[in-house]
């Protein structure tokens, strides 16, 4: 199956909000997420306010053929007040914060169709949505365990920022990984990485 992957818009990712779900459904029911339904409803829910946020950025994965979603990323700028931001700056290194927190990409969400995983095609929405990016940094969670999505990340050149970090109210540990997007002092120093503990 032929796959585009292209740049879309605020309301393009709106107006196909029904198969962006199929999409989360689908992938995030699997381990190592094993999601359930309230989960699929929260994603749902956001995905109206994320798109009005500061900076929001997104790529769809379309069948050439059909114009059928098959994986989409989004994300948008980090910023105080935020969820995720606050969480996980919390307690983090003053330096690391003002490294790695100050304009900020957050990415929110990567999913492909688990029957088309494999392909390049995750690979191919990373580096959509932060081509040309005009922020200093990117910054994501994902779970500490070793997964695709981790390898991922790594042959990208993404660090670690802060490592078996768990969030409010959870249990599994995360951790939170930066990306370099200016090509210039932010190098990996493992001596600066919080431990999370």
């Amino acid at each position: 199956m032929a796959i585009t992957v292209v740049p879309a818009s605020a309301p393009e990712l709106e107006a196909a909000s029904a198969q962006l779900l199929e999409v989360y459904r689908a992938t995030f029911a699997l381990p190592p997420f094993n999601e359930q339904e309230a989960d699929f409803q929260r994603f749902a829910a956001s995905l109206a306010s994320h798109v009005a946020r500061t900076g929001f950025r997104a790529c769809l994965a379309k069948a050439a053929d059909s114009d059928q979603v098959v994986g989409f990323a989004y994300g948008y700028t980090s910023q105080p007040g935020q969820w995720w931001h606050d969480r996980v700056t919390a307690g983090l290194a003053d330096s690391l914060v003002a490294k790695w927190f100050a304009h900020a990409f957050e990415v929110v969400i990567f999913a492909v169709l688990p029957a088309l995983q494999g392909q390049g095609i995750g690979g191919r929405l990373h580096d959509c949505l932060l081509a040309g990016a005009p922020h200093r940094t990117a910054l994501l969670s994902a779970f500490q365990d070793e997964t695709p999505a981790r390898r991922l990340y790594r042959r990208r050149g993404w660090q670690n920022v802060r490592e078996a970090f768990v969030f409010p109210g959870g249990a599994r540990e995360f951790v939170v990984l930066g990306l370099n997007l200016q090509g210039e002092g932010l190098q990996a120093d493992q001596n600066n990485v919080d431990s999370g503990r």
